[in-house]
Formats: C-alpha cells, sequence, structure tokens
C-alpha cells in the first residue's frame, strides 16, 4: 500500500492538460488515501492553477526535510522557480537544478543512490477498454503494472478535459532515485505530459479488490486561482543557499 501511495503522490503532483476545453483556471480538491494499522486516513489537497502558476496545499503540514515542514508549494513557471511555504512568514525559494542536487544529497546520506541510468526499465502500463463518466467528465482507465507482482496494479482514470500547464514539472528531472525516476520520467511523461490527460481516480488493484488511494471531488473553474497563487503579504524569500548554510550552523 505505502508502495501504491508513493506512486499516486507523483502522478497527482505531475499530471494535467488537454484537448477539449481552454486551459484550465481554478481550483482542483482531491482526497487522499492511506493506511495506518488498519485505518484508513483521509487527506485532502487542494491545488490553484492559473496559466503560469499553481499553488499545492494540504489540510496537514508535510515534513520534508529534518527540521523543516511545509504549508504549501507554489510552482511559479513565470518566475522559474518553486517557493516551498514553511510558515512564519518565510518561503524558501529553489531552482529545479537545486531541487535536482537535494534529492541526489539526500539519497547518498541514506545510502541510495540517484538513478544515472535513463534506459532502465519504465513502468509496464497499458488501457483498457473501461470507460467511465467521474465528475460529468469522461475518462479512459489506465493499468500500471506492479513489476514485482503481477497479481496487483494501479488503475488510473485519465481524463483529457482539463488543461494545466506544468511548465518545469513537465521537464525531465535528473538525478531522481531509481524507483522514482521510473514514473516521474517514464509513465508520467507518456500518458500525462504527452497524451495530455490528468488523473480523475486512482485505485489500487489486488485481484478482485479495488482500494481507493485517491479521487478528485470538485473541479471549479475560478478566477478565485489568480489570488491563492500569489506570495502571502509579508513573506521572507530564503534562498536554498542561505538555507544550507543555516542548517550547517544549527549542527
Amino acid at each position: 500500500m505505502k508502495r501504491y501511495v508513493a506512486t499516486a503522490c507523483l502522478l497527482i503532483a505531475t499530471i494535467w492538460s488537454t484537448n477539449i476545453y481552454a486551459q484550465f483556471e481554478g481550483q482542483i480538491s482531491m482526497n487522499l488515501y492511506s493506511e495506518d494499522n488498519g485505518n484508513t486516513e483521509v487527506s485532502k489537497l487542494n491545488m490553484f492553477a492559473t496559466s503560469t502558476r499553481i499553488m499545492i496545499q494540504g489540510d496537514k503540514s508535510v515534513n520534508f526535510m529534518q527540521g523543516m515542514s511545509s504549508d504549501g508549494l507554489l510552482i511559479r513557471n513565470d518566475m522559474k522557480d518553486f517557493l516551498i511555504l514553511t510558515g512564519n512568514k518565510q518561503a524558501l525559494q529553489v531552482t529545479k537544478s537545486e531541487i535536482e542536487g537535494l534529492v541526489e544529497m539526500m539519497a547518498s546520506w541514506s545510502g541510495e543512490s540517484a538513478n544515472e541510468n535513463p534506459t532502465a526499465p519504465v513502468t509496464k502500463y497499458e488501457f483498457s477498454d473501461r470507460t467511465d463518466t467521474i465528475l460529468g467528465l469522461e475518462t479512459a482507465e489506465l493499468i500500471v503494472r506492479d513489476k514485482d507482482n503481477p497479481g496487483k496494479h494501479l488503475s488510473v482514470w485519465l481524463t483529457p478535459d482539463v488543461d494545466i500547464n506544468w511548465g518545469m514539472l513537465g521537464e525531465r528531472w535528473k538525478n531522481m532515485p531509481e524507483d522514482i525516476d521510473r514514473e516521474l520520467n517514464g509513465v508520467v511523461q507518456d500518458i500525462v505530459f504527452k497524451s495530455k490527460n490528468f488523473p480523475l481516480k486512482i485505485e489500487a488493484v489486488d485481484g478482485e479488490d479495488r482500494t481507493t488511494i485517491m479521487e478528485v471531488t470538485n473541479v471549479n473553474r475560478s478566477s478565485v486561482a489568480k489570488a491563492m497563487v500569489e506570495v502571502p503579504t509579508g513573506t521572507t524569500l530564503m534562498s536554498f543557499k542561505d538555507f544550507m548554510f543555516q542548517k550547517m550552523m544549527e549542527y
């Protein structure tokens, strides 16, 4: 289940596009489901998108490294940076290359190695003949196989009817650990960015059993997103170098 949740988050954190509607501007709400000691936990996630920016916020803070949690992620494609909102009127300002370097560094600390083989085996996937209507949008089922267990797979219900400009997120990411690289630079690029699809539901399938691990609960086209993708008033931006220097001084 943990592996499925991780894969789902990757798909969620990097999916969208369209053929029918004009470029999306508004709010998308979704629920993420996980299990802890047999109990199902629900986390809510909101995404606000304009033609140049995306804000991702959850109902809970996320610990992304020791000593720092995030209240939200602002992707500024117009400024070519990412702002990690850390609370207390502060935000960490980083570029794509700095994030790639940070991931490589954290992987080395944990004893893992970044994937340096761009031709490594990719996740197996295929479209089934099943379709469904979710929130009034037509979807098709994508099957993502579990290479370690042929009896299990992810069922991803995709629609081409939501168009979000993912900008930097749609570019190839370097130095990713092998398991992340397979999804982020493989199935996501092929099915999402190139084929322009967006997931409305993701299910973990084990034989006849289906467990929902993500579902979109609302798609609201609205100008409210314009205000939500701005840096909160009074927020101080901290560079990646200053952040690393501060962490070094704490040890």
